[in-house]
């Protein structure tokens, strides 16, 4: 029944007039009246905290209602929301996936064909879909386009170790190059006073960001990538052929040395539970020897750890081949009416504006970024900014950070120079290459077979994994005394069969 409706309410939408009466046709504010939607979206920090949404409400004349949470309670939110059947108009950022869309929007009808609004409400963003094989890679089986695309210029490495710089320099100590030489560094870091305060007791050699730990990278410093924040988590391509990371011999011997890491007091003991705010809190007081985020902790205060040599051909996850089509971060509901399901597809065409999008990647323009011709910008001179202010500006605080923009046309120059920002993650790039593996196919699951059993699938053995990794490592367990029992459980969990079907759907 709700995919009938959602079919009859889409037959009705292809109807309606171009301007509809509470939609503006072009020109800004995008709507006649005030109006407000919803979007339940992952990213740290609280709606009241991000500057963009009261600029951008006042230019259009609509209020986002955010519903904010980190990605693993936004993604247990959002589950209880679909079964109350109480989920808002918009459902974005990393908490939805490809076989999330497929079985909502193709399957179940939940969500929204976009691509007549796109066509006729949308100019930035149908740009995007004519670039060179996005539209293609955005449609459905089915024929439709159930989600706004998010494609960016990216680094070939997003998540990687950064070490703090100044506690190397202060205890002259060198970047350690293979994983016993980061043990003696982290040991260094707990019992000399890395961090220079007279107190020996409070530096934490190893943490990391929640929201961007995936640990299982580390794993390829032993030979096998254990990504667990892909599309298909623990899994990696060698050529045409799909391999699970986690029930491998190189993956266990990671897990040995994280382990020993920890008991010897080398790990933060909250590295699986903290949140956010105290991962930032830990970095600006000067706590962390060693991090895992996207950006440096503290930028300049840290460099990026190398590929460390645990064995003789380490590898480490490739995130992107230097541009990303991200097909998932926004799906408008049947909650939508037709004005609304107009109205929010326009608001987030203004933010594909080129100069709105580039304030919402790098702070308001007059504040913290001028523009000085189109496609350039500037970085204002923070020197006299107080310690309150630049956390206030701080770059995540701008916007929704997994929400889509388009800036991949856009150039920042430093603050009083001509020359752009030091991309210090083209360096780290450099570095990650040659040990740097092969992403996945960009494919859309067919099957709705394949599509339920993947997910259920998915769920079991990611949360299993995930798990044991946790107590393995915290010393709740042991991983050489539970492995036999941990590769059965996989196996009743139905890996062989998930493997089988990642295998025929991403190479055939």
């Amino acid at each position: 029944m709700k995919k009938l409706l959602t079919c009859l309410f889409v037959m009705a939408l292809l109807c309606v007039p171009v301007s509809l009466a509470q939609v503006t046709p072009s020109g800004l504010p995008i709507v006649d009246e005030p109006v407000s939607f919803e979007i339940l979206v992952d990213d740290y920090g609280t709606p009241e905290e991000k500057i963009m949404y009261p600029i951008l409400e006042e230019m259009t004349g609509v209020h986002v209602d955010l519903q904010l949470y980190p990605y693993e309670v936004a993604r247990e939110r959002l589950n209880t929301l679909l079964m109350g059947n109480d989920y808002p108009h918009v459902l974005a950022g990393w908490t939805l996936s490809t076989s999330d869309i497929i079985e909502l929007g193709m399957s179940e009808g939940l969500l929204l064909p976009l691509e007549d609004l796109i066509e006729t409400y949308a100019p930035n963003i149908s740009a995007l879909l004519d670039e060179p094989g996005v539209r293609e890679a955005m449609t459905l089986p089915d024929g439709h386009i159930y989600t706004i695309p998010f494609l960016v210029n990216e680094p070939l490495v997003n998540y990687l170790p950064y070490i703090n710089r100044e506690w190397l320099d202060r205890l002259g100590l060198s970047v350690p190059t293979t994983p016993e030489e980061l043990k003696e560094v982290l040991i260094a870091f707990r019992d000399e006073d890395a961090n220079g305060n007279g107190d020996p007791n409070d530096e934490i050699p190893f943490s990391g960001t929640p929201d961007n730990l995936s640990l299982g990278m580390c794993a390829g410093w032993f030979g096998v990538d254990a990504y667990e924040k892909s599309e298909y988590p623990f899994f990696y391509r060698d050529g045409d052929t799909i391999h699970f990371a986690a029930n491998t011999e190189e993956y266990r011997e990671f897990i040995r040395y994280f382990a020993d890491l920890y008991q010897e007091g080398l790990i933060d003991p909250e590295l699986f539970t903290q949140d956010e705010s105290m991962w930032t809190a830990k970095v600006n007081q000067g706590l962390v020897g060693v991090g895992i985020s996207y950006n440096q902790p503290i930028e300049g205060s840290y460099v990026y750890l190398p590929v460390l040599k645990g064995c003789d051909e380490p590898v480490f996850h490739r995130s992107s081949n230097g541009t990303s089509l991200f097909r998932s971060q926004v799906a408008l509901t049947d909650r939508c009416d037709e004005d609304m399901a107009a109205t929010i597809i326009r608001w987030f065409d203004v933010t594909f504006d080129p100069d709105v999008s580039m304030q919402l990647e790098h702070g308001p323009l007059g504040d913290s970024i001028v523009k000085l011709d189109e496609h350039l910008f500037q970085m204002v001179d923070r020197s006299d900014w107080s310690a309150e202010k630049d956390e206030a500006y701080a770059w995540y605080n701008y916007y929704t950070q997994s929400l889509p923009k388009n800036n991949k046309d856009n150039v920042l120059l430093s603050a009083g120079e001509d020359t752009p920002v030091p991309d210090y993650k083209a360096e780290a790039d450099a570095a990650y290459e040659p040990y740097l593996n092969e992403i996945f196919p960009a494919v859309w699951l067919e099957d709705e077979t394949d599509i339920r059993r993947a997910s259920i699938l998915s769920v079991d053995i990611n949360s299993y994994v995930k798990t044991k990794m946790a107590q393995w490592i915290t010393g709740q367990a042991n991983v050489d005394e539970e492995w036999d029992a941990y590769l059965d459980q996989l196996e009743q969990y139905g890996l062989a069969e998930l493997t089988e079907i990642y295998q025929r759907i991403l190479f055939g």
